[in-house]
This record gives structure tokens, sequence and C-alpha cells, in this order.
């Protein structure tokens, strides 16, 4: 992809797709892979706009586990690891962290098994990715770690 606008007066096209949300963006590749000139404009950043709190994540479904929807989370897994193959100069594996706290659903041990899980469904995450690349399993960590990995963070919370 190549930002000049420039080119957009002068240029001639194959397929417009205005929009360079999610849906947008899918269309851009799928024409570009279909061999045609595509240009894909967005009256700001690229995915800037996806949703009201969009930080521009291409995440790998673990939401979906809420809802025991597993083809959906395999589906987001998937297709994570596509943009990690063809375009990894848009998407880069970016660490979180989510706090845990109590005895059920969001306690430590819940967080163990849905990691655990998300690994099982995703066991072909890394295929054909470079090292760099890979998503690596995910991993519980006491307060005293997660205060040395974000040593921002807010430690009474």
């Amino acid at each position: 992809m190549k930002r000049d606008p420039s080119k957009l007066a002068g240029g001639e096209f194959d397929l417009l797709v205005i929009g360079g949300g999610i849906s947008g963006a899918c269309v851009a590749r799928d024409g570009a892979m279909r061999g045609l000139r595509v240009a894909l404009v967005d009256r700001g950043d690229f995915g800037g706009e996806a949703s009201a709190n969009s930080l521009r994540i291409v995440h790998g479904g673990l939401r979906y586990l809420q809802q025991l929807n597993l083809p959906r989370m395999r589906q987001s897994i998937g297709e994570r690891s596509m943009w990690l193959r063809c375009a990894p100069h848009l998407v880069r594996p970016l660490g979180f962290m989510v706090t845990t706290h109590g005895w059920r659903a969001r306690s430590r041990s819940a967080m163990r098994t849905a990691l655990a899980i998300n690994d099982m469904v995703g066991f072909d995450r890394n295929r054909a990715l470079a090292n760099a690349r890979a998503i690596p399993s995910g991993y519980v960590v006491g307060a005293d770690e997660a205060r040395r990995l974000y040593p921002g963070a807010d430690a009474d919370r």
C-alpha cells in the first residue's frame, strides 16, 4: 500500500473503495489479489473510525470465548494470522494485560483456562509466520510481575 494522493488525480483504477475500515480494507485487498488496480481512500487514517472505541487492533478472538463462540474465535485467529503474513507492515504482535480478581469468571484460574483454550483453538496461529511475528501463548502473572511489566499502572487496581 502506498499513500500517494497525487496519483489518485491522474491515475486510472479498476476499483475505488471508499472507507478504510475493516470491510473496505478487505475489499481492497481482495481486488488487488485478483489483479485489479485498486484505490482505497478514507477521510482520515485507515482503521481510524472502525468503531466508537477503535484501538486499531486485529484481535485473535479471545473475547468470543465468553459466549463460547469457538467458530468465531477460530475465524478471528485465522484472520489475524493472515494479516500478519500478508501485511506485516500494517500489523504487528502487541501484548496486553487483563486484570483478574475473585473466584469466578474473572479469577486467575478462569483466565488460565481461557488462555489454554485459546492455545488449543489457535493451535496453528503461527503457521508460516516468522519468529518475530509469532503470537506467543498467553500466561498469567502475579501482582509483582504485573507492576514490573507495567510500572505506570495503578498499583491499587
